[in-house]
């Protein structure tokens, strides 16, 4: 008997991404697209006779849980989960697993992207050229920098950071991290990767790029006390969630010229409200929250999930638990 897979796709996706969640489907489940518009309650009643969940879930009522009786396994193709309903999943007992990396090459890649945005005001040399300004206004050598030399700071050293270690190395750069748990010497010398804490890192980097999950111990961590340790020519790069930093305070640092510039791919709210204090700030670059979605990485994303999906189909323990549950369903 064919066990049910019921995917929830992020907004609307192209027809050739949804494609490739029917056609690299592992033979002997049955997969069941819902809309993107899809609310909650229907995604309830579709995983109710379902054994798998699998996609972008945000959150569902604890009931949606305990009534899906037959569900062994929620599988996100998303790395944070920040809106998803863990202890209702927990109190179902039932595992609930990240995507395993899958879009961790395409964060490293837009984070060293912003980094170079912002040392060469790349937004704001485009917008010049556009309106017919070739050079005016940016002095071409002020607060202009190169990658090589400097020192990149990672907070955070999953599987997006080690990817920004691998690839920052060769602009040359020295990397030092932070992360609450800390990585062997061998991991650190294969990385290139230097260990500090927080407090130290903050004070040494140059580019602080940050790559932590939102929790309630990450959740304004960046703000007026930390943003006062970073340099004054330093900028700040955030590819994870907006709630990890105290925007109030960042616009704060900006103006006031605490720090030289920051580039930003999510806020605290999304879409953010066209007043936001950031969007008159010259010294930030922007993108909405697009870090992650390539097509190369959602190739990356149904194969992770449906290898973890037959995984647990064979009885055996699934990868990628969160660490929220890792309690109730230890690593392999």
């Amino acid at each position: 008997m064919e066990e049910k897979i019921v995917f929830v796709p992020a907004h609307v996706l192209p027809p050739d991404i949804l494609a490739l969640a029917e056609t690299m489907k592992p033979q002997g489940f049955v997969l069941h697209q819902l809309p993107p518009t899809v609310r909650a309650e229907e995604i309830a009643a579709a995983i109710h006779e379902a054994e798998y969940l699998m996609g972008f879930i945000r959150f569902l009522p604890d009931e949606a849980f305990l009534q899906a009786r037959r569900l062994k396994l929620v599988q996100l193709l998303s790395a944070g989960y920040d809106r998803f309903n863990i202890a209702g999943a927990r109190a179902a007992r039932i595992p609930v697993c990240s995507n395993g990396g899958a879009n961790s090459v395409a964060v490293a890649e837009h984070a060293i992207m912003l980094m170079l945005a912002v040392y060469r005001k790349l937004a704001a040399y485009h917008q010049n050229v556009v309106a017919g300004r070739w050079d005016q206004g940016i002095p071409p050598i002020v607060d202009i920098f190169e990658l090589e030399g400097k020192t990149v700071g990672l907070v955070g050293l999953g599987a997006i950071g080690q990817q920004v270690a691998k690839r920052v190395r060769a602009f040359e750069a020295r990397v030092i991290y932070y992360d609450l748990i800390r990585r062997s010497p061998a991991e650190e010398e294969e990385l290139g990767v230097e260990y500090m804490p927080l407090d130290q890192l903050l004070e040494t980097a140059d580019v602080v790029s940050l790559h932590v999950p939102l929790n309630d111990q990450t959740r304004g961590m960046i703000n007026r006390q930390t943003l006062g340790r970073m340099k004054r020519k330093a900028i700040l790069i955030n590819t994870c969630r907006g709630g990890v930093v105290q925007e109030e305070d960042l616009v704060e640092a900006l103006r006031s010229g605490q720090i030289l510039g920051a580039g930003l791919d999510t806020l605290a709210q999304e879409p953010p409200d066209p007043s936001h204090p950031l969007f008159s700030l010259p010294n930030v670059t922007f993108t909405p929250h697009t870090a992650g979605p390539t097509v190369d990485s959602f190739y990356k994303r149904f194969r992770n999930g449906y290898a973890n999906i037959q995984r647990v189909s064979q009885g055996k323990p699934p990868l990628w638990v969160i660490p929220e549950m890792r309690d109730l369903f230890p690593l392999p």
